[in-house]
């Protein structure tokens, strides 16, 4: 009811049209509550972290439900149609992964319910899962980007923990499928013409040159960037930190929360372009009378359009006198700009237009094809991208992880674009243009300060640069984009981590990254030692009582040789123990050993732990048993255990003191309150009894020397 009394009020002040000023405060107020009409707290924020997380062997509550496929295809819709600083393209993902994942359900039950291809019967596992999740999560980059290389890309370097050929294979067949399906339902068209099918296709018929001294002030361009996006990546963590403190624990502060951004955003969005001073039309081809003489006397390709470049180049002179020429293209240039470019007058006169409503009245992805606008010099003034652009900068930050689902991209390339266009009119003022040399285009200029603000935000170098090139269509700034997004990283790296993964870490996700190659301790230091087992036939009560009494995800199972050893024979997962409750009831003795898996990874205990860490990644596991040489069970890893100990050394090596124990995971206990990661679940309590075990290790395998 607020925000509808402030928009009566600014209605009866400002007398301006009501019906639309109504729809919007309406759109804002309705997606602050779509997600939590359905209590899937899932389904909130962009869903990127969780899913890959989840390809790197986390198992969230409730990631891969239909309750949270429901949720997150409402919430986007109304939260990116409301208006809010945000984008569809992050929770586009997530739906991808949760279509892969009930794909591979629905195929499993159907051939099981027809008894029909068995091969396929067998593949509900967490392998076959994670493989369907992350062809899903590629399909979702090719929809949401039009970019299906870029979606193979994205699965290589940020999704996946482990290279499989068939993976890339299968992947490259889904982004390909969903390319195609959603070319033809967006184009009702079938002829191939991918420039129609371009996110924001620079479409003139120019051709925009820069020079090889140009790669310095875009390797610049990606510095301030990366450095920008550093900042970014802070705000959004402190900002996430307090609401993980402060909001999450109760949902009505969510809910408030979500209103509070969706007015803060839509007084924003009223306010400062009513308030803002108009532009005369003319701006938008001041630059001709500079620029138009060189057309018809070396033909350079300077871009103004297509009319004028069209028109003067293959027919010079028709416009009479070169004095003449000015005037006379004039009128069709601006009449093809006004019309190209999405401009919004809001209460401004005929032959004027409101460049910060030419930003804000506009969605998310006209108001980054605006920015990308080639040919469009004095469009947008420097004043104005920069005061759009803290303001964008700063709501942006603040919504991104609200209880609505969400993406970031829309607002990284918005900011980039900022960015970029500000340092090329920055260029051409004070380098280019005292120097006589060609202009830099501010168009071209914010494409490439896009690209690198997003690698200095997310840190993935080819996947931005390869989606870059597929959104746009101008294969010609590759050299240009892959300088600035590496240079972008690196800055970035220097500052802090990568948006993802600083988010994994706070919400508690152990995600397993790449260890420190000074990580020379053994995974004795690491393992859990007292650990739950059980026997290959073990008593039903003992069983039902582990079960219950623990959330373990694996047991070790032991059997007895001659001289009455136990040695390590299997490993049974929480699934196979009910599986195996449920196919024998009312038996005594329960035979785990026909559901378990004979051949589990092991490793000895002076294994280094940064091998281990990529033996986990590389393979895919969720548990490694640690055994002697008699096979005996030493001890067990699971990804919290790695991800402490790599952490822990990580912290001491840049603090400068050593550390002992690796095993001290006090500190390290999840605290969030929306998941229940089964993983996390790492410090094994003792269950003393018939299906527990301890081994003590050995005096040289513990005293071992790296």
């Amino acid at each position: 009811m607020l925000t509808l009394v402030l928009t009566a009020v600014s209605l009866v002040l400002w007398e301006v049209s009501c019906l639309s000023y109504v729809q919007m405060f309406a759109s804002y107020f309705e997606s602050s509550y779509v997600c939590k009409m359905l209590p899937q707290p899932a389904s909130g924020g962009s869903g990127i972290p969780e899913v890959i997380g989840f390809l790197n062997g986390v198992s969230a509550e409730r990631l891969m439900d239909l309750t949270t496929f429901i949720a997150k295809m409402l919430g986007v819709m109304c939260a990116v149609s409301s208006g809010l600083f945000v984008g569809p393209e992050g929770p586009t993902i997530h739906i991808g992964a949760l279509l892969g994942a009930f794909l591979l359900r629905s195929l499993v039950v159907v051939c099981k319910r027809f008894n029909i291809f068995r091969s396929l019967q067998r593949l509900k596992n967490d392998k076959d899962e994670r493989d369907f999740v992350a062809n899903g999560a590629a399909g979702g980059i090719a929809a949401a980007f039009h970019a299906p290389i870029g979606g193979v890309i994205f699965s290589l370097e940020e999704a996946i923990s482990f290279f499989n050929a068939k993976l890339i294979a299968r992947s490259y067949l889904t982004c390909a499928v969903a390319y195609y399906v959603l070319f033809f339902l967006e184009t009702h068209s079938h002829e191939f013409d991918t420039n129609l099918f371009t996110e924001f296709q620079l479409d003139l018929s120019c051709r925009i040159s820069y020079y090889a001294e140009d790669l310095f002030w875009f390797a610049i361009l990606g510095a301030l960037g990366g450095f920008l996006g550093g900042v970014f990546n802070y705000l959004v963590c402190t900002i996430t930190k307090l609401r993980i403190k402060y909001i999450n624990p109760l949902g009505w502060r969510r809910i408030l929360e979500a209103v509070v951004i969706t007015i803060l955003t839509s007084m924003f969005v009223v306010f400062v372009p009513y308030n803002y001073p108009c532009t005369s039309a003319s701006s938008l081809v001041k630059h001709v009378a500079d620029n138009f003489p060189t057309f018809n006397q070396t033909g350079d390709e300077i871009c103004v359009n297509r009319i004028v470049y069209g028109t003067v180049t293959k027919f010079p002179g028709i416009f009479g006198p070169p004095e003449n020429y000015t005037n006379e293209i004039r009128a069709p240039l601006g009449k093809f700009l006004s019309e190209d470019v999405l401009l919004r007058k809001g209460k401004c006169q005929e032959g004027t237009y409101n460049e910060m409503a030419s930003l804000f009245y506009v969605t998310g992805h006209q108001a980054v094809a605006n920015l990308f606008k080639q040919g469009t010099y004095y469009f947008l003034s420097a004043g104005t991208i920069i005061a759009f652009g803290l303001i964008y900068f700063v709501i942006a930050a603040a919504t991104s992880g609200i209880s609505v689902a969400s993406g970031l991209v829309i607002p990284t390339l918005t900011i980039g674009g900022c960015i970029g266009r500000v340092y090329s009119i920055a260029i051409n003022q004070w380098i280019k243009h005292p120097s006589g040399e060609h202009g830099a285009d501010p168009g071209t200029w914010a494409m490439i300060g896009a690209a690198a603000f997003w690698s200095g935000t997310g840190r993935i170098t080819v996947t931005i640069a390869v989606i870059m090139l597929e959104i746009t269509g101008k294969f010609r700034f590759l050299p240009a984009i892959m300088v600035a997004v590496v240079v972008a990283k690196w800055v970035g790296d220097w500052m802090n981590h990568s948006l993802y993964h600083a988010l994994l870490h706070l919400k508690h996700i152990p995600y397993l990254g790449d260890p420190h190659k000074s990580l020379t301790s053994c995974v004795s230091e690491a393992m859990v030692q007292e650990v739950v087992t059980f026997s290959e036939y073990e008593a039903r009560e003992e069983v039902e009582r582990i079960v219950s009494e623990t959330t373990h995800h694996g047991f070790p199972v032991l059997g007895l040789d001659e001289s009455g050893r136990t040695y390590m024979v299997g490993l049974a997962t929480r699934l196979h123990i009910l599986q195996a409750l449920n196919d024998h009831p009312g038996q005594v003795q329960v035979p785990i050993c026909d559901y378990m898996d004979c051949t589990p990874y092991t490793v000895p205990p002076g294994y280094l732990l940064f091998d281990a860490i990529h033996f986990f990644k590389n393979m895919g596991l969720r548990h490694l048993c640690v055994v002697n040489d008699k096979f005996g069970l030493l001890g067990i890893l699971t990804r919290k255990d790695l991800d402490h100990a790599s952490h822990e050394h990580e912290r001491h090596r840049k603090t400068g003191h050593k550390h002992d124990d690796h095993r001290d995971h006090g500190s390290h206990e999840n605290t969030h309150a929306d998941y229940d990661v089964e993983v996390q679940q790492s410090r094994y309590p003792v269950k003393r009894g018939t299906a527990s075990l301890q081994v003590p290790l050995l005096e040289s395998e513990v005293d071992r020397k790296d």
